[in-house]
Formats: C-alpha cells, sequence, structure tokens
C-alpha cells in the first residue's frame, strides 16, 4: 500500500490496525496517531520517506513514530529528504524536488521489490 500525503497517513494507519498487506509506504504522509491507542505489533513493513523541511510534521510526532515503530517490533525504515518541503514529489507544488522526488520514488520500487518476492 502506498500513500502520498493524507493517503501516506492512510497507509500508517493500516499498519497500526494491522491491515493484512506486505508493506506500507508513506510519502510525506502525517506521523501522528491518536495519543489515546496504546502502540501494539506492528507486523506489516514499514517505509516512512519524510521531507526534512516538512512544517506539517512536528518533531514530537516525528520522535514518537519511531518510538511507536521499536515498541511495535516493526520491520521499518524512514527515509529523510535534505532540503525539501511537504509536498516535494508533487510536479504542481512550488516545493517540488526533482532529484529527491527520482530518489523517493526508487526507493518506493526497492521497498516493494522487496515486499513482492
Amino acid at each position: 500500500m502506498i500513500g502520498y500525503c493524507f493517503g501516506g497517513t492512510g497507509a500508517l494507519e493500516a499498519a497500526r490496525g494491522g491491515l493484512d498487506v506486505e508493506g506500507v509506504v508513506s510519502i510525506h504522509g502525517g506521523l501522528s496517531k491518536d495519543i489515546s491507542r496504546t502502540n501494539g505489533p506492528i507486523t506489516t513493513k514499514v517505509l516512512v520517506e519524510h521531507p526534512a523541511e516538512d512544517k506539517s510534521v512536528s518533531e514530537e510526532d516525528f520522535d514518537n513514530l519511531v518510538k511507536e515503530l521499536k515498541e511495535g517490533n516493526a520491520d521499518w525504515q524512514i527515509i529523510i529528504y535534505a532540503n525539501t518541503g511537504h509536498t516535494f514529489t508533487n510536479p504542481e507544488s512550488q516545493e517540488y524536488d526533482e532529484v529527491m522526488a527520482k530518489r523517493a520514488w526508487n526507493h518506493t520500487l526497492l521497498f516493494l521489490e522487496e515486499c513482492l518476492k
């Protein structure tokens, strides 16, 4: 499952909720979760592709996600793209970064290749 922005948030929620998928990719998605929910096991592989200058995600949300993934004993990775804003993969956006968008897509393809073996 792959999601961008709000879809990326949904992909993370699918992993958090135990949806039976091989892996999820969240590309510049929201990272926070409902604080009333406890961290449980995360059984799907998780790839988070995060822009370093994303003003819509707090450091606290980022740190909480890392903690959640560790506590959930997940198979996870987070890739942070330097000098990029929230919509760095969207060619229609002023924040678009062609080089970083290509890197993100290539990382996504590598992840999918691993998940679908």
